[in-house]
């Protein structure tokens, strides 16, 4: 099932700041939301929640790193304690919420998260680095995109609730697509590396997930492929070479099947659907977060 994405509108374009050793920031009187992230240095975060009356309800901490993807929230008040030993960096964008969609109340929200779970918080953090100034229904879309993943992507380590068998397959198709980019693995490669039959992967799979081994793959392809569509301007052709079609009708017909639209239209909606939607939907995330994350680092 496709869950009902939020509709944001971004204040600004992404802002990058730097800050001294030892410096402050804060405390602010959040009237928006942030997403908010470490490029160099770190950070004490502290933050007072106050609930809708405006009556303090707690006070959460956290350290931020590189690597880690925060979600400051509106009617909040919050503050920094920049790291003491060197200057820091961080990049951050605010936005407004105009229509929640499917992610329910923000007081349940995640305040932190890595960017490697799952992988393509990372990307598309990036993505917004390397274009900073994209056209605003575009930017509202991209930073939509990342709130929904943020917010709903299921935490935990990657392997969490795997098989024994599917986590050794898993394993090695993780090291082929870090060394190669995302490809096809033949059933009988995976097959021999869960030290199983293929006949018996093939049931495992239908058991766990619904489908064979080949097609969980593909789905996940696909969905690194959604993600391409979504936050870049590469032509469908280079998303398909990337993902492993050499074949870019081929890529367009399995995209079809798997999202219900084309590629170039569901690049085209002004409403996004969840990009992993289909892995989501077939009980994957946890397998597609490693191999999302190992492809990401080909």
């Amino acid at each position: 099932m496709i869950l009902r994405s939020p509709v944001i509108s971004v204040n600004s374009p992404i802002q990058i700041a730097d800050y001294a050793p030892g410096a402050t920031y804060g405390p602010r009187r959040l009237p928006n939301f942030e997403l908010l992230w470490i490029l160099h240095g770190s950070a004490l975060w502290r933050t007072e929640v106050y609930d809708d009356a405006g009556v303090r309800q707690a006070t959460v901490e956290r350290e931020l790193r590189p690597g880690s993807l925060a979600l400051a929230k509106r009617g909040n008040r919050d503050a920094y304690s920049w790291d003491c030993d060197r200057g820091s960096r961080h990049a951050y964008v605010h936005f407004q919420i105009e229509d929640l969609g499917d992610l329910g109340d923000p007081a349940d929200w995640p305040w932190v998260r890595s960017m490697s779970d799952p992988g393509l918080l990372a990307e598309l953090c990036s993505y917004l680095l390397d274009v900073p100034t994209p056209a605003r229904g575009h930017s509202d879309r991209l930073v939509a995109t990342m709130l929904e993943v943020f917010v709903s992507a299921p935490a935990g380590p990657p392997h969490a609730d795997l098989p024994a068998a599917v986590r050794r397959l898993v394993d090695h198709v993780a090291t082929v697509w870090a060394n190669g980019g995302p490809r096809i693995v033949g059933v009988a490669e995976l097959a021999g590396t869960a030290n199983l039959s293929a006949g018996h992967l093939h049931r495992l799979f239908r058991q766990e997930y619904g489908c064979g081994p080949a097609y969980a793959l593909d789905l996940i392809r696909l969905a690194r492929a959604a993600t391409a569509l979504l936050g870049t301007n590469a032509t469908i052709a280079e998303i398909a070479a990337d993902c492993g079609y050499s074949n870019p009708y081929h890529f367009s017909r399995r995209f079809s099947l798997a999202y219900g639209d084309p590629p170039g239209t569901f690049r085209r909606r002004r409403q996004l659907s969840d990009p992993l939607a289909p892995v989501r939907a077939a009980g994957l995330l946890p397998m597609a977060r490693r191999l999302l994350d190992a492809a990401r680092n080909s």
